[in-house]
């Protein structure tokens, strides 16, 4: 039996969804666990006018050899790539001649406008958002500007793919069986954290769809499609506490009997907000508190301080909803101390589950990127290769990364990181890998 797929892909259920409410005939398929022989069939068996592929930096090479596919078995297709790594790299993606488009940031109007365009051979340097291979050379038309008011969009086609495939390992075991769903119900971030490319590839805007129109989405999700958990997922879900009240008085209201969870800031959030949120179903809070160290919350310009992090830990609890964490370790800055200022905090947070904690990793259209290449860590270049993305090795290699990451999931002190280093590195480092394992995981 295979493992169940972790993220529902929204990201091209929305897309279908808008060449649909278009006019045009659209399709999807998640081909993430799907061979190469089945692309290659599935692309055949389309039939295509216009292909479109998802582009993302950890996905890249996939998103390349899909589009080769496309090129190959479509030779009459437009092949279009979209996503993070098309949107901060797409001379790139244009390169090697697969894709013809590179949709930048946010695709519904651009997909529907660019499919209109080629429909009626209507010149696409009429097409804003877009870069386009003409003759040997790249064209980039206007800038697009981002959609203010998500509701003109409708909800995602749920219709294309098989909600039972999908279960996020986030999902406690007793909420395992319920039918459920990732939603998303605002995008971007105002917020310029370094390590994270969202402000970036969202022109620095957080735009939101209605409460009534979530719940609106909700309310088809539970009764055509029989769903009892969801994830909201969005980049950062309580930046309006009113809204988000909203929201919960509606499924209250509507007797949507759901329980739920999602993401967002210790900044953004407040002990009525909570208290609505644990009335409406919500039972986990998923916050990015990074680290316990002020200094470095400051360096990677969090733009909340540790006593903000502990303050909504106490409300979460208060509020009954299961408070939890990601941290994130080998930001610049980080020593063996700022990583027990991280344990310190964890302990005094209590979080509800063993916090997510990932190793800094460098990643496009971040400032801890421009960084990076400043030190000669890396260049653009880099991203013509089909390497992982990199770990973030201005101040430790990956050993020492690994140590530092061990140090904060065992909460190793200090002192002892440093007994293991006079011992002699290496020693020590394979002595406690064999004692307690060690997975590097990007963040």
């Amino acid at each position: 039996m295979l493992a169940p797929k972790t993220w529902v892909p929204l990201g091209i259920a929305a897309l279908t969804s808008a060449m649909r409410a278009a006019g045009f005939e659209a399709g999807m398929a998640d081909l993430h666990d799907a061979g190469w022989e089945e692309v290659e069939q599935l692309l055949a068996e389309s039939d295509a006018d216009v292909v479109g592929v998802s582009c993302f930096t950890f996905g890249r090479a996939n998103a390349m050899r899909t589009a080769a596919l496309a090129r190959k078995v479509l030779p009459g297709a437009t092949v279009v790539a979209g996503g993070a790594h098309a949107t901060f790299f797409p001379e790139h993606v244009l390169a090697g001649g697969d894709v013809d488009v590179v949709v930048l940031g946010e695709g519904e109007a651009t997909m529907v406008e660019l499919a209109a365009a080629l429909e009626s051979g209507a010149d696409l340097s009429s097409v804003p958002g877009i870069v386009y291979r003409q003759g040997g050379k790249t064209v980039a038309t206007a800038h697009r500007p981002r959609t203010e008011n998500l509701d003109v969009f409708p909800v995602p086609a749920y219709d294309t793919f098989d909600l039972s495939l999908y279960k996020s390992p986030e999902i406690p075991d007793i909420f395992q069986n319920l039918p459920g769903t990732h939603v998303i119900t605002s995008r971007g971030c105002p917020f310029k954290c370094k390590f994270c490319s969202v402000n970036r590839f969202f022109d620095g805007s957080w735009s939101f769809r209605s409460s009534a129109h979530v719940v609106d989405e909700l309310e088809i999700l539970v009764e055509r499609y029989g769903v009892r958990h969801v994830y909201f997922s969005d980049d950062l879900f309580s930046l309006l506490p009113e809204r988000v009240m909203e929201i919960c008085k509606a499924i209250i209201d509507r007797r949507l009997e759901i329980v739920w969870m999602a993401e967002t800031r210790v900044d953004c959030v407040d002990g009525e907000m909570l208290a609505w949120m644990r009335r409406a179903g919500c039972y986990r809070v998923y916050y990015g508190v990074e680290s316990g160290s002020p200094k470095i919350l400051r360096s990677i310009n969090k733009r909340f301080t540790v006593d903000q992090v502990a303050e909504a830990f106490a409300l979460t609890h208060r509020a009954g909803i299961e408070p939890c964490c990601f941290l994130m370790v080998g930001n610049p800055g980080e020593t063996p101390q700022t990583i027990a200022e991280t344990v310190d905090l964890v302990n005094a947070i209590r979080p509800a589950t063993m916090p997510t904690i990932g190793i800094t990793t460098i990643l496009p259209g971040t400032a801890l990127y421009e960084l990076s290449k400043r030190q000669g860590l890396i260049n653009d270049g880099y991203w013509l290769t089909d390497a992982a993305p990199p770990l973030y090795t201005g101040e430790y290699d990956v050993d020492g990364l690994i140590m530092l990451q061990l140090m904060l999931t065992r909460g190793i002190s200090p002192e002892f990181y440093e007994q293991l280093c006079e011992m002699g590195f290496d020693e020590g480092y394979f002595r406690l890998r064999r004692l307690h394992g060690a997975n590097v995981m990007p963040a």
